[in-house]
């Protein structure tokens, strides 16, 4: 059976919450008190998954996917494979930001395997093939696309080579 969490819920009146009041806080629609999603587990990316279902099942492993947050951006993560499903801009910004505050020691890049180019993944949004690709940025990263639904998947430690990796770094004014 394809079960799937209720909205998120006010903690205050218990009213249904509205994602676009602020980055990483919620808005109640009822009663407007400003909410912080409670977290669950923390993946290998840093990735909090939420304690909410997704619409969507992961192109990996076919689970269903979980609301999640990276950093304070809303994403979708598979608490089975680890996998993160971004919208196109938020994935751009979060590489961004956390390439732009790393501190730690840059890894050196492990080359792609070429096998990884030809794995093929549908969109978790229209079930339609997805592009695999290099990620055309720092990290030897192997991302997949869907130019029709502006998303993108990250398999589980993508994320972290693409912000440890060697290359310019500098953080948004």
């Amino acid at each position: 059976m394809n079960e799937k969490a209720n909205a998120m819920k006010c903690q205050s009146c218990g009213g249904p919450l509205n994602e676009t009041a602020g980055r990483g806080r919620l808005v109640c629609t009822y009663c407007g008190t400003l909410n912080v999603p409670k977290a669950g587990r923390l993946s290998a990316d840093r990735i909090t998954l939420l304690e909410e279902f997704s619409d969507h099942r992961c192109p990996s492993c076919e689970q269903q996917l979980s609301r999640a947050m990276a950093d304070e951006a809303f994403v979708e993560s598979c608490s089975s494979c680890q996998g993160i499903l971004f919208e196109r801009d938020v994935f751009m910004s979060v590489a961004w930001d956390r390439r732009g505050q790393f501190q730690g020691a840059e890894e050196t890049p492990i080359p792609i395997d070429p096998a990884e180019l030809k794995e093929r993944r549908d969109c978790p949004k229209c079930q339609q093939s997805m592009e695999t690709h290099p990620y055309y940025g720092p990290g030897n990263a192997v991302i997949d696309s869907c130019h029709r639904c502006h998303l993108v998947w990250l398999d589980v430690g993508e994320l972290t080579a693409i912000e440890r990796a060697p290359g310019q770094r500098q953080l948004r004014s």
